[in-house]
């Protein structure tokens, strides 16, 4: 399944996407009870098939076998349920969810250390975006003016499907939802200035796009160390690169992250990125995995308080 939230009609829902369509999953749920007579649908709906993806994360296996039920009803009715099955041109994409926190790995994909020439590591290099930068799928990005160079960094991601801690590496697959695409947005100059200044630079409001949706390891390429990745600038080829570049698989990720800190469901950890790029307001940027998808947002830039950027000298690094 490849699930995520829209809005239509000033709501927010949870829903399938398949081709050119998105179900309503709650709603399709809910009609499909009635169909059947069951008494109480409503309720019933609500309870089985919640309308947010962390509480379907939170009852993941009642929820996808009442999630698998409406997408059979809604597919033997050929897509024509009134109310439960929008045209994607009709609808908003928003992120999947706000995850609890987000976890993220620096420096993984051996074509990008070798490039920017960064020493090799011997554990996982990890650090926590803010979860309030989160956005979803062709959602805007606001730069902030006079902050000099931004990146574009996207990245292999898995969102936890339960609370764990102690995850040994044979078991990671136990604890992985489904898979999606984050967009490490990072102030490369503010970075490159002072290290302290990284959680800055990576956790500006709108530095965290992600989705276009959640895909389940069943809808996966049997390989997900074999996948193919993109980035585009305004529609042109900047980087081809492969997860098969990764040093290390969320198996050793989470394994590392889970010794020293408590993972929760919704939580998402990322693969760090490959050779990444500066983008500036104006442009749309693109990350696609295969297996995922595209996740594609325009850029715009944003005024705001020039004082902090005069008080240091930020560097102009490319």
């Amino acid at each position: 399944m490849r699930l995520g939230s829209f809005e239509i009609d000033g709501g927010k829902r949870l829903g399938i996407f398949e081709g050119e369509w998105v179900i309503d999953l709650n709603a399709a749920y809910r009609t499909l009870l009635i169909e059947k007579g069951l008494p109480d649908p409503e309720a019933r709906a609500d309870s089985e098939l919640p309308t947010d993806m962390i509480s379907f994360i939170g009852k993941n296996e009642t929820a996808l076998s009442a999630a698998e039920e409406a997408l059979d009803y809604v597919r033997k009715k050929d897509y024509g349920v009134l109310d439960c099955v929008h045209p994607l041109s009709e609808i908003t994409f928003r992120a999947s969810h706000r995850p609890p926190k987000i976890v993220c790995t620096g420096t993984n994909y051996e074509d990008y250390r070798k490039l920017i020439g960064i020493p090799f590591s011997p554990v996982p290099l990890v650090f926590l975006k803010s979860p309030s930068a989160v956005i979803g799928h062709e959602e805007t990005i606001y730069l902030p003016s006079g902050y000099g160079i931004f990146y574009h960094e996207w990245e292999f991601s898995c969102v936890i499907s339960k609370r764990c801690k102690n995850v040994s590496m044979k078991k990671v697959d136990d604890v992985i939802f489904g898979y999606t695409i984050l967009d490490d947005i990072t102030a490369r100059s503010l970075e490159a200035t002072n290290r302290e200044f990284q959680p800055w630079g990576k956790n500006i409001d709108t530095f965290a796009p992600m989705g276009p949706w959640v895909v389940t390891p069943d809808e996966m390429p049997k390989n997900i160390y074999d996948l193919k990745m993109v980035r585009r600038l305004n529609g042109k080829v900047e980087c081809e690169s492969n997860t098969s570049n990764m040093r290390l698989g969320f198996g050793e990720i989470i394994e590392f992250v889970t010794s020293f800190w408590t993972l929760e469901a919704g939580d998402v950890v990322t693969t760090a990125t490959p050779p990444a790029g500066p983008f500036r307001a104006g442009d749309t940027i693109e990350g696609e995995i295969e297996g995922i998808g595209v996740l594609r947002n325009p850029v715009e830039g944003i005024e705001v308080d020039p004082r902090y950027a005069q008080q240091i000298d930020l560097e102009d690094i490319v």
